[in-house]
């Protein structure tokens, strides 16, 4: 037989009247809340020993519901003890968390389910009365009163009443006890903060300043004196825009009036002060702003980092950085560059001609290449001597570079032989200046004798293979068409027979 669905303690009116035989009842709730327990156990035995009182119950024990645990709090009779755990589902109690109410038990051994319960089969209680506890607008646990004797008389709604009124106090008191403890431990946690910040403020290897809202300095400590060549009270006497460098200050500013219009939580620069012997100090400076409760700002928390020193190696790094990017750039210029004449050598000739290749393949355009061959060069070096001869290769070098487009390139490919890579150029419009470059290496004066060139061209049509067979194949081609002019008697442009 059972007796369930009472209401929660939320529905309870506290100027709810008993009958006058329970007045003592209430005194004896009245006496235990307003007596003053050494601790949260002796104010759960009071409950627990008027509770069993009240009810006439050999057993009472109050517990905390966490997950799927129930965990007794405070025991009284039947051989429980506070620290005991057990699984929910093996208690009376499961039956009061899922109905989130009251619950009576009057003779458990009759009821064809709870007979066979854990909690019977273990303690054989067959009479049992219970509340939820709310904590704080949550189920916390129960209170509990339970007897191996059955309840013939039955619990009475004054009972269950008495119950719940029971729990609700000592949900409140739970309450403050938990309220208690977390004052008690920010109290703790904000003593050991303000600890740690005064020991981290004196001690921090790094300048640190409280600032007032105007920009005085309200505190700083032995660093932030250091770097900036201060005593302690000379610091205090001045506000930090006095001894910054002027070109730095307004950008300070402003973004001190973004932090005090809530725009930014903070910022990080890099500026300058001026330190009272006069020399200007780069420093690392972040701010944050503390507010007052009302959110009006109180002052400016500042960390300043001496970087002096790192950025005047950063100014040397940075220095020595150009230097080799300065020297890179000349060695790549040596590597691509003939050193007697100074034209792209063959090495750089190779890679633009790959490069102009893979834009004519991809945008179907004609390209000519020009091969070109001082006549008699040879007989010339023989007779004149080498010196001589290479003044002539330098003339005959200016004359070629000096006929070109800005998008072309001519190259020396290797002793007296000159290579031209003509991109966006049909055969005919090659031919006009494969003779233009002709007729000014024949203008060449001041040589011991005159300078004639013979010249081969090839056309690379579109389509045409670009890959190393390809380029192969069109610089042999342009060699075959050079072989003819200088077979015709040299001073001559020929045109590889396949082009045509």
């Amino acid at each position: 037989m059972r007796e369930t669905g009472h209401k929660p303690p939320s529905s309870i009116d506290p100027r709810h009247r008993m009958p006058d035989g329970h007045a003592s009842h209430l005194r004896a709730l009245h006496r235990i809340i307003i007596a003053d327990h050494d601790d949260a156990p002796a104010r759960f035995q009071d409950y627990l020993a008027a509770g069993r009182q009240i009810l006439g119950m050999s057993v009472g024990l109050i517990s905390h519901i966490v997950d799927d645990r129930f965990q007794v709090l405070a025991a009284a009779g039947g051989g429980l003890s506070s620290g005991d755990v057990f699984p929910l589902a093996g208690t009376y109690c499961a039956e009061v968390i899922s109905r989130r109410a009251s619950v009576a038990l009057l003779h458990v051994g009759t009821d064809p389910v709870l007979c066979v319960h854990p909690a019977y089969s273990q303690f054989g209680f067959e009479s049992y009365i219970a509340a939820p506890i709310w904590v704080s607008g949550r189920l916390f646990g129960t209170i509990a009163f339970m007897d191996r004797a059955i309840r013939h008389a039955g619990f009475h709604d004054d009972d269950i009443e008495f119950l719940e009124m029971m729990a609700t106090a000592i949900g409140g008191a739970i309450a403050r006890q938990h309220a208690d403890d977390a004052r008690r431990d920010a109290e703790a946690a904000l003593a050991e903060a303000a600890r740690l910040f005064s020991t981290a403020f004196e001690q921090a290897p790094i300048g640190m300043a409280l600032v007032d809202i105007d920009g005085h300095w309200l505190q700083v400590n032995n660093a932030m004196c250091q770097i900036l060549g201060y005593d302690e009270p000379e610091l205090l006497a001045i506000d930090f825009q006095s001894i910054t460098d002027p070109a730095h200050l307004e950008s300070d500013l402003h973004l001190l009036r973004q932090l005090l219009a809530g725009e930014i939580p903070d910022y990080r620069i890099e500026k300058r002060y001026i330190r009272k012997d006069g020399r200007p100090i780069w420093a690392g400076l972040s701010v944050s702003l503390v507010r007052n409760d009302d959110g009006s700002p109180r002052y400016f928390v500042s960390q300043v980092q001496d970087i002096d020193e790192y950025k005047a190696a950063l100014d040397t790094l940075e220095h020595q950085k150009r230097q080799i990017e300065a020297a890179n750039q000349r060695l790549e210029r040596l590597a691509a560059t003939d050193p007697l004449t100074g034209l792209a050598n063959r090495r750089a000739f190779m890679a633009r001609f790959e490069q102009e290749l893979t834009h004519h393949h991809v945008c179907r355009d004609s390209l000519c290449l020009l091969l070109a061959d001082i006549d008699h060069f040879k007989a010339f070096n023989d007779r004149f001597g080498h010196p001589a001869g290479d003044v002539a290769l330098c003339a005959v070098a200016a004359a070629l570079a000096a006929q070109l487009r800005s998008g072309d390139m001519v190259a020396r490919h290797g002793g007296e032989e000159f290579v031209v890579i003509l991109p966006h150029t049909d055969l005919a419009a090659g031919r006009v200046l494969a003779k233009r470059l002709r007729q000014a290496v024949a203008r060449i004066g001041d040589q011991p004798r005159a300078i004639t060139l013979s010249i081969g061209i090839t056309l690379c049509r579109p389509g045409a293979a670009t890959d190393d067979l390809g380029r192969a194949a069109l610089i042999a081609a342009a060699d075959q068409a050079l072989y003819q002019a200088k077979a015709r008697g040299r001073n001559q442009v020929a045109v590889a027979v396949a082009a045509e």
